[in-house]
């Protein structure tokens, strides 16, 4: 069963703390990080994926923050890729349709499937499965990623992360522009993707409207969860 272990983890900016966080993670959890301050967050979530894989793309490419002790997945199953990633700024290819950037992230973990494909759903309806799940509508789904609204884009850029199965899934502020009715379908999807036996972690910068069963550590706070 993957886990994600935090030993003694910190982040900071400079001599103020201001997130600290010792335990372990299992599998099927989805654990919510918020703060007052949007950035924070998002400090604390690239120095997360930063710990768990330094060749990893910066979810805050202007965060300035530092960080002690590690982070780390354990027991993920052969094949599985390990990180999933979706940022604020979705990161999408404007040139490309919605189904071909999540088809997109895909292929960039290919190699980490090979294995793990055998039996499952081909390419084509685990793009589907994933743009349902977060509510884009199939009529837009050829359109070009530049053609979107901006919600809609959001929600393609998150099909595209889920999409990828992996162990741990970050993602920065999933909701923040969509309204109340999508947002929840949204929820719902992170509950899902974690019920496959992943670990789902969202950055909010409020921890209203998130899955009841979330762990949640606030920015500000000491947390701990399961003895590692």
């Amino acid at each position: 069963m993957t886990a994600l272990v935090f030993e003694r983890f910190t982040v900071g900016f400079g001599d103020r703390e201001v997130f600290a966080v010792d335990g372990r993670v299992d599998a099927g959890a989805v654990v919510v990080v918020t703060g007052d301050d949007g950035a924070e967050v998002s400090a604390v979530l690239s120095a997360v994926v930063a710990a768990l894989d330094p060749d990893a793309p910066p979810l805050d490419r202007s965060a300035r923050a530092r960080s002690t002790g590690s982070v780390r997945i354990e027991d993920l199953a052969a094949g599985r890729p390990p990180l999933a990633l979706l940022t604020r700024d979705h990161d999408l290819l404007g040139a490309l349709t919605a189904t071909e950037n999540v088809a997109l992230g895909l292929l960039a973990h290919a190699p980490s499937r090979r294995r793990a494909e055998r039996g499952r759903p081909d390419r084509d309806d685990r793009i589907a499965e994933a743009l349902d799940a977060v509510g884009v509508p199939p009529a837009v789904r050829t359109n070009l990623a530049e053609q979107l609204s901006g919600g809609q884009q959001q929600r393609v850029a998150l099909a595209r992360a889920l999409a990828v199965d992996a162990g741990v899934t970050v993602l920065d502020d999933p909701t923040s522009e969509l309204d109340p009715a999508s947002g929840l379908v949204v929820l719902h999807a992170l509950e899902a993707a974690a019920d496959r036996g992943g670990i789902v972690v969202v950055g909010r910068s409020s921890d209203d409207e998130v899955p009841a069963s979330a762990i949640l550590l606030r920015i500000g706070h000491r947390g701990r969860h399961a003895p590692a």
